[in-house]
């Protein structure tokens, strides 16, 4: 079984809906997939619950837990675990990143989201762990490509050291519908532009963990 952890010590950065997308992504690839949700909020269970399926499956624990969590996961022959963790909170994130095999770290393009996210990209760095940033909520590409503040924002992350996704996911408003009723965008419209950007982040995803 692989892990990955949704890490942003900043609030708003689109990490909950990353990571049911993403889980989401993987369980249409075929993989059996589960969702630890140990974001006080539960936003991730919230949703699960208005979802008519029961793929991915969906559990709510904490970060003191999450290694026998994990380990029961793995007995019960999961595929894929992604982590949805709290923002600001360092001894949860701290133990979420130990876990996983990589850190996802999402960040909308503006100056002061991407200075935040120093906090994240230290934590992954301090612990040696695989990480790549991606940039979410972004404005969506226009007929000369990628708008500049998202090539901008590409640029402005080098600082970090830590590898950015090619796919950037654009603020669009398929994102918001599917959620309303427990779906992700590759559910709810599976030939347009959002679920092309999400699948485009998990085919990086997949080769990242190797499944």
């Amino acid at each position: 079984m692989k892990s990955i952890s949704m890490l942003a010590q900043k609030g708003g950065t689109g990490k909950t809906t990353l990571s049911i997308h993403l889980a989401v992504q993987a369980t249409l690839a075929g993989l059996k997939v589960l969702i630890i949700d140990i974001d006080p909020q539960a936003s991730v269970t919230a949703w699960w619950r208005r979802r008519n399926e029961e793929t991915p499956a969906v559990i709510q624990s904490r970060g003191d837990v999450l290694a026998g969590v994990l380990s029961n996961a793995q007995s019960h022959r999961y595929d894929l675990a992604v982590i949805d963790t709290a923002p600001h909170s360092s001894e949860d994130s701290k133990a979420s990143a130990c876990l996983s095999d990589s850190v996802y770290i999402p960040t909308r393009p503006s100056l002061l989201d991407l200075e935040a996210i120093g906090a994240s990209t230290s934590l992954v760095s301090d612990l040696g762990m695989d990480a790549r940033i991606v940039l979410n909520c972004c404005p969506p590409p226009n007929r000369y490509g990628e708008p500049h503040i998202v090539s901008e924002a590409r640029q402005a992350l080098q600082v970090y050291g830590i590898p950015v996704a090619e796919a950037a996911i654009s603020q669009r408003a398929a994102f918001s519908h599917a959620l309303l009723d427990g779906r992700a965008v590759s559910e709810f419209d599976p030939n347009g532009k959002a679920a092309a950007e999400m699948t485009q982040l998990w085919q990086t995803l997949s080769t990242d963990l190797n499944l």
